[in-house]
């Protein structure tokens, strides 16, 4: 195993990875650029926060501790873009006058920028393939006829919105739209479903050309947590594209709000 290095956004993902990493290797360089770092200190042989992205920082850092493999996971909210990008590096300035804003265009182009350092992204679904969804009914409660009808309505919206870059999830109710995710994220847009209409389904899935190694859909505990919040009553990932994060919570949960899951293809 080589010393995989890791740069750790928001959320539940990176610190699982980082748990595995911290497994399955002596010792583990984390790179975090969230709120909260010191939840990975138990995990990483060296912290290093991050307040925004820093390319020259982050790739001393990985070569002076002797990584040559990288993973990349969390969200890192892209209104910092537009809030703070006098705080970014030279590279970073660089990656957003020559890529497009969207997801697909700016993280492939901050992959180009680790692997010309010959620093290797690799997937992190490899690091832990027993939180990829799989195919057919998960949870206990089946969905409906009514939330099949709106599974299928909306992985046909889907199909247009994922080639541009937006709509990773989108919120349902009786066949028709009641909100797409866009920068705010999806625990906002199931906030923001509920407000409008308090029922409903919502699909997850992945744009085809999207890259595995650093960009699969997630839910989690949180998740449920709003969509109960929000009255929505099924959920709806795409199979074999999608981690579920605490699997076992995640599932005794859908169970206590009589949430369906389904993974679809």
């Amino acid at each position: 195993m080589n010393n995989i290095a890791l740069i750790a956004g928001e959320g539940v993902l990176p610190v699982e990875i980082a748990k595995k990493l911290n497994k399955i290797q002596d010792k583990t360089l984390i790179i975090a650029l969230r709120d909260d770092p010191e939840i990975l200190r138990p995990y990483a042989g060296k912290l290093v926060r991050l307040k925004t992205p820093n390319f020259t920082r982050g790739i001393k850092e990985i070569k002076s501790f002797g990584s040559n493999e990288l993973i990349m996971a969390g969200r890192i909210s892209k209104k910092i873009i537009y809030r703070f990008p006098f705080a970014f590096d030279k590279i970073a300035l660089k990656i957003l006058k020559n890529s497009l804003r969207d997801d697909h265009s700016l993280l492939g182009s901050v992959v180009k920028v680790f692997e010309d350092e010959n620093i290797k992204v690799i997937p992190y679904w490899q690091i832990l393939p027993e939180f990829i969804a799989p195919d057919g009914i998960l949870s206990k409660r089946k969905p409906d006829e009514r939330e099949l009808k709106d599974i299928e309505y909306a992985e046909k919206i889907l199909r247009v919105t994922l080639p541009l870059s937006f709509g990773q999830s989108v919120c349902v109710a009786d066949e028709a739209v009641v909100a797409v995710e866009a920068m705010e994220g999806t625990d906002m847009m199931i906030k923001r479903s509920g407000n409008l209409v308090r029922r409903g389904v919502l699909v997850k899935m992945m744009r085809k050309d999207q890259d595995m190694r650093y960009d699969l859909p997630t839910v989690g505990v949180k998740t449920l947590e709003n969509m109960h919040e929000a009255g929505m009553t099924c959920l709806a990932v795409e199979a074999e594209k999608t981690l579920i994060m605490e699997p076992e919570k995640f599932f005794q949960l859908a169970d206590k709000y009589k949430i369906a899951v389904i993974g679809v293809f």
